[in-house]
C-alpha cells in the first residue's frame, strides 16, 4: 500500500459521491489495517469521525456505528487554489 494511493482513494470517492468514506472499506480495498490507514492519512489533511452503517444480511442485520474518513475543508481548498 502506497500511502498517496491510499490518499488519492479517499479524495477521488469524496469528490464523486460527496460522502465519506468507511475505514473498513479502504482495509478491504489496500488489504491493510485501521493502524496503516490512520499513519497514511495522516492528522491534518483528513478528518475521521464515525457513522452508521448496515451489518449483516438483510433479514438479521442492524445499524452499527463504524469509523469513517473524508478530505478536511482546508484540504480541499488548497487543492482548489493549486498549493498542493
Amino acid at each position: 500500500m502506497k500511502k498517496e494511493n491510499l490518499r488519492a482513494f479517499v479524495l477521488n470517492a469524496y469528490l464523486e459521491t460527496h460522502k465519506h468514506v468507511f475505514v473498513s472499506d479502504l482495509i478491504k480495498e489496500f488489504n491493510t489495517s485501521a493502524a496503516a490507514v490512520r499513519n497514511a492519512l495522516g492528522y491534518d489533511d483528513f478528518v475521521f469521525d464515525e457513522d452508521s452503517r448496515w451489518s449483516g444480511s438483510n433479514y438479521s442485520g442492524r445499524y452499527v456505528s463504524a469509523p469513517c474518513v473524508e478530505p478536511s475543508k482546508a484540504y480541499l481548498a488548497s487543492l482548489l487554489k493549486g498549493k498542493l
